[in-house]
């Protein structure tokens, strides 16, 4: 056979390819979901114990607050460069190298004692993890469609899981258990244990492959900024999830300072804030897919992004105490149905165009929203008052309600998202 065909064969025949219709075998997907979970948890874990160690070390405010931004600055420069690795090299190679240097660094950062090495430290692991996030949301994006938005929920809400719920709490045993350096070791073991998966889920590239790739140019890089100019549904995909970025990071980082602040809250009860918004924020990602398919993903929209605004609002203006729980939990309802159309959104234009180009897109605009938000909190807190941060985004949230209630080009778009994927679901039926 002729290797121009050799090479097509093996193109055709990716894990990653957009054209995939066969019906996903039950290794791959509770692999898949074991493998998220892990992956979740071992940033959950690394986020709650940098800033637990940070204390211990007595490290200043800016100190803190230089290791809170190092987690995304990394993140922000090599997501697109990332994405052309996981074209070239595929999915699963790219996982590995990242994991491995993940594992690599948690090791060395036990080995340091200082506040300053754990600023570097962190920099660095945010330099490589996008080689396993970026890999995960392209091989998630890719079966997304088969799996439809009510089981597309469970990856998601399987990573959210690790991330928001299980690594608080287990870096707090971690800590209790074996002290804060060695918590470190356990977060490289949490790495490393991922990638027994990782053959499973993850594509392998072969040699034929690679060597039927195109040299490397480096406006490949800049491939998903052209898409995103080029695809007027992206931008607004995009617009929401920068958003939703925004209220997640500001209600996760304010909402203790401003329960204990401004309504006398003990520190446990501040606390359950979070739990409560982050138990309902991953409920309605395992339970709320299916009602995508039968409401209409312009319905679900519009709910999900009302949802945010009046919880947003009712955040910057209570008066009473009691109102905060009401507000974290349709907060956190709001946000989970938001981030399945948004998926299903981003899945869409993937296979419109290739998943490599949006994957790297969905890792770049969440950590800008993150540290547009931190931005949003220190303009409000040091000139209105902490409470009032979470009205600009109420208000950019209810603009966007009316843009997507009266945009007819998006209309269209989510409109054949929802029709593509009833033909595909009764595809798999017949």
């Amino acid at each position: 056979m002729p290797m121009a065909s050799q090479s097509k064969d093996v193109l055709m025949s990716s894990v990653e390819s957009n054209l995939a219709t066969t019906p996903l075998s039950f290794k791959f997907m509770s692999s898949f979901i074991v493998l998220t979970i892990l992956a979740g948890l071992g940033m959950g874990v690394f986020r709650v114990l940098t800033s637990l160690y940070g204390v211990e070390l007595q490290a200043s405010p800016l100190q803190l607050g230089l290791i809170s931004s190092a987690q995304s600055i990394g993140v922000l420069l090599m997501a697109l460069p990332i994405g052309v690795l996981v074209k070239r090299l595929g999915s699963l190679k790219v996982f590995s190298i990242g994991s491995i240097a993940g594992a690599i660094l948690f090791v060395l950062a036990s080995l340091f004692h200082n506040p300053w090495a754990l600023v570097l430290i962190t920099a660095l692991v945010s330099f490589v993890m996008p080689m396993r996030f970026v890999s995960i949301n392209t091989v998630f994006l890719t079966h997304l469609r088969r799996l439809g938005a009510a089981k597309a929920g469970w990856f998601r809400g399987s990573h959210m899981m690790g991330f928001f719920l299980i690594g608080p709490s287990l870096a707090l045993f971690f800590v209790s258990l074996f002290g804060y350096q060695k918590s470190f070791w356990c977060v490289a073991a949490l790495f490393i244990f991922a990638m027994l998966f990782a053959p499973i889920c993850f594509e392998k590239k072969s040699q034929i492959e690679r060597d039927a790739q195109p040299k490397f140019r480096f406006k490949e890089i800049l491939e998903p900024l052209r898409l995103i100019k080029s695809h007027q549904p992206l931008r607004t995909v995009c617009l929401l999830e920068i958003l939703s970025s925004i209220a997640t990071n500001t209600f996760g980082f304010f909402i203790v300072v401003i329960a204990i602040q401004n309504f006398a809250f003990a520190e446990h009860s501040a606390v359950l804030l979070l739990t409560v918004q982050g138990i309902v924020f991953v409920g309605s990602l395992f339970g709320l897919g299916s009602f995508a398919e039968w409401l209409g993903y312009q319905k679900f929209y519009l709910i999900g992004l009302t949802l945010i605004s009046g919880a947003l609002f009712a955040l910057a203006l209570l008066k009473q105490a009691w109102g905060l729980w009401p507000a974290s939990a349709l907060l956190g309802l709001g946000l989970g149905v938001l981030h399945i159309a948004n998926f299903m959104s981003f899945a869409k234009v993937g296979e419109e165009t290739e998943m490599t180009k949006v994957s790297p897109i969905l890792a770049l605009v969440g950590p800008l929203g993150g540290l547009l938000g931190g931005f949003i909190g220190m303009v409000c807190g040091s000139s209105f008052g902490l409470q009032w941060l979470f009205l600009p985004t109420a208000i950019a949230f209810t603009c966007m309600t009316f843009y997507i209630y009266f945009s007819q080009r998006f209309l269209a778009f989510i409109q054949n998202d929802q029709l593509n994927t009833t033909q595909q679901l009764e595809g798999q039926k017949s």
